[in-house]
């Protein structure tokens, strides 16, 4: 590999470090002004709540998940994080086959079987509505303690898989500078020593 390949290795590496700089920046921020806007939902708080890990509820699961793909011929890994919950997914699926085996059932039991999937749908809205994590907090939740959700959920949904992401480009990129440099260093010694031994023959006769 020449010289002017990896100058271009290097320069791709400065943009790279420039995006992870600007990212870090954006996360620091992200993170100063949610912790602030819970301080401001604590402070406005009434007596005796506090917005904090004592209110969390133990049936707490995730509602976003982390995907992991590759790209290129390197195998650089990218990160994305979507919002969805696979339970939601089997749980509508479940009531789906529910209702067309009760489909089945005779006229006369009709009427209860509408109501029973009145009330499994009902049951299937709360469940929805209580997987965010601000119904845990009451239903009149502060304003701050939303932008706060709000720029938690910018950070983990677009800040971060970006930050993780370009970090493993700078590592591989790191990977191919130290390569290069010693494909060079051995080409550079190869030649040398074929100078030395062409000096050498040239004395000798």
């Amino acid at each position: 590999m020449e010289t002017h390949d990896i100058d271009e290795l290097l320069e791709r590496y400065l943009h790279l470090l420039h995006e992870y700089t600007r990212l870090r920046d954006q996360l620091n921020n992200l993170q100063a002004g949610m912790y602030q806007n819970i301080a401001r939902a604590n402070f406005a708080a009434e007596r005796g709540m506090r917005f904090g890990p004592d209110y969390y509820d133990e049936r707490m699961q995730a509602i976003r998940r982390a995907t992991i793909a590759t790209s290129g011929d390197q195998g650089v890994p990218i990160f994305t994080v979507t919002s969805g919950d696979t339970n939601t997914e089997s749980t509508s699926s479940s009531e789906a086959s529910r209702e067309s085996e009760k489909g089945a059932i005779v006229e006369e039991g009709a009427q209860n079987v509408n109501q029973g999937e009145e009330n499994e749908a009902d049951s299937a809205a709360q469940k929805v509505k209580r997987k965010d994590p601000l119904r845990w907090f009451g239903l009149l939740t502060p304003m701050a303690l939303r932008q706060a959700q709000a720029q938690s959920i910018d950070a983990v949904e677009h800040i971060i898989p970006k930050l993780i992401s370009v970090n493993a480009q700078m590592a591989q990129i790191e990977i191919e500078v130290r390569r290069a440099r010693k494909k060079r260093a051995k080409a550079e010694a190869a030649a040398k020593k074929e100078q030395e031994v062409s000096v050498s023959t040239e004395i000798t006769a």
